[in-house]
């Protein structure tokens, strides 16, 4: 079904006020997060907690103050997993309304509007710039636990987007630059929309190409592609915006936003680039740990080895964080990569970058039902602040209240949601190992794999959902 054939939606969509409104608005609500945790560390909540010197530490201030500063709360715990959930369901339709994609075209116009690196478009930037935000911005800084660092982070993801838009051609941000870029894009790939050309033959016969032409990449309204797509030749959600310009420049109003079934991309010949590849398993650790961190056995199992090595080397404070991130979230995913790529070589004539792209393709369902998993587990235990955060919205007051025993948070509703929430855990799990096996069993990128390959990217494939399937279920149960 063509979502545009409703007119309410193709006013929507077709409006020359379409998306720059809401990217405005978006860039409000950024000023005002960035307003929100800016100067806002956890020194000032221990410097104003009396008579408990020796009792609060620091971290204790840390833990409380990244729920009780409203807008620390509203990134990390709602805005964060908004945007992971809807780019599962709806495709990446975060891209439609970011505020940076606004900056990035704005700064565009004035730029060298010079040709981009190999590197960058090659994805490694993206891949690169993410590693650095999660091992030393999130685990070594904690950027998602201090607000003040929180803002100053916001800030460098504008700044980048300036500094990128002045030098090099098109949105290179977007494109090549913004961390998270990959994520949407393959979760994108679940998605049960999907934006393309309506007739590919319209498209054959046009003589303009307005959707693609260069002169008009810098228009207000009605640009062509500046993601490097054209609209006839799209194969998968991975890398379109749904910024809706090729919608105002097409003379013929030749798209389409269709549903389909969810999954639908992965039973076309998906191919992952060495980039995507490497961030797919960086990224599957990484909710490794986000998963296993919520059952305390389960964290001291996978933190050990970190641990060990961090006493070996003497490491402490952000520089040990930082260096249980790496064998976490590299190191761990590389010896994992290296045991498919050993158990394949002898066996198998399938080339092996080929196997790991493929293994990595297979993750990706099991990697969103466990963010989706992690997203619905923090929006719901954060509800208690909220009542606290738009009372007091720099969190200091009420973090010293809390680490005082002055106030104690209501669990009333957390508790009351427990067994839907677990409900929906094991729902979501179920669903990603249904998908994935019938992914395996239709899927073409599967089918060029040979019998000695196929057995140990399913094996492994099945092992990753089984770390997650086994926590749960002790867990939970």
């Amino acid at each position: 079904m063509n979502l545009l054939s409703f007119r309410l939606v193709m006013s929507l969509l077709g409006s020359s006020s379409f998306p720059i409104v809401p990217q405005v608005l978006m860039l409000a609500v950024f000023g005002l997060l960035v307003a929100g945790g800016i100067g806002i560390t956890a020194e000032d909540v221990v410097g104003g907690i009396a008579g408990t010197t020796g009792k609060t530490t620091l971290a204790d201030a840390v833990n409380e103050l990244r729920n009780t500063n409203l807008a620390s709360l509203v990134v990390w715990s709602y805005w964060w997993p908004v945007i992971i959930a809807a780019s599962i369901v709806l495709g990446r339709v975060w891209c439609m309304v970011c505020p940076i994609e606004l900056v990035s075209f704005l700064f565009g116009r004035f730029g060298l509007r010079l040709q981009a690196p190999r590197m960058l478009r090659s994805g490694w930037g993206i891949t690169i710039f993410y590693a650095l935000i999660l091992i030393i911005g999130i685990h070594g800084l904690a950027i998602h636990r201090v607000p003040h660092r929180m803002a100053v982070y916001l800030l460098v993801l504008l700044g980048t987007a300036i500094v990128a838009s002045l030098i090099f051609q098109k949105r290179a941000f977007c494109s090549y630059v913004c961390p998270v870029g990959h994520l949407l894009g393959l979760y994108a790939l679940i998605s049960p929309l999907e934006w393309r050309a309506n007739d590919e033959g319209v498209c054959k016969a046009c003589k303009t190409k307005d959707c693609v032409i260069r002169q008009n990449h810098y228009r207000v309204s009605g640009r062509s592609c500046t993601s490097n797509l054209y609209p006839a030749t799209i194969k998968n959600n991975k890398d379109c915006l749904l910024c809706t310009q090729c919608l105002k420049a097409c003379p013929y109003d030749n798209l389409r936003l269709s549903t389909r079934r969810p999954f639908a991309d992965f039973f076309r010949a998906v191919e992952l680039s060495p980039a995507q590849t490497a961030f797919v398993l960086m990224v599957g650790g990484f909710v490794v740990y986000e998963i296993l961190s919520e059952w305390k056995p389960s964290k001291a199992i996978l933190t050990w080895i970190p641990l060990q090595l961090v006493n070996a080397i003497g490491a402490t404070g952000a520089t040990a964080d930082s260096v249980s991130a790496l064998v976490m979230f590299v190191l761990f995913p590389a010896i994992v990569s290296l045991a498919l790529v050993a158990s394949v070589k002898t066996l198998s004539t399938t080339p092996t970058g080929q196997t790991v792209r493929t293994f990595a393709v297979l993750l990706i369902p099991t990697m969103a039902a466990a963010h989706l998993v992690k997203t619905i587990l923090k929006m719901v235990s954060r509800i208690p602040y909220w009542s606290h955060g738009l009372s007091d919205p720099t969190g200091i007051r009420t973090a010293r209240k809390i680490l005082g025993a002055e106030v104690v948070l209501d669990q009333s509703v957390p508790n009351l949601l427990h067994g839907t929430v677990t409900f929906a855990m094991v729902a979501l799990l179920v669903l990603a190992l249904v998908a994935t096996l019938v992914i395996f069993a239709k899927s073409p990128s599967v089918k060029k794999l040979d019998l000695p390959a196929k057995v140990p990217v399913l094996v492994g494939t099945v092992a990753y959902w089984s770390i997650f399937g086994l926590t749960v279920l002790k867990w939970r149960f």
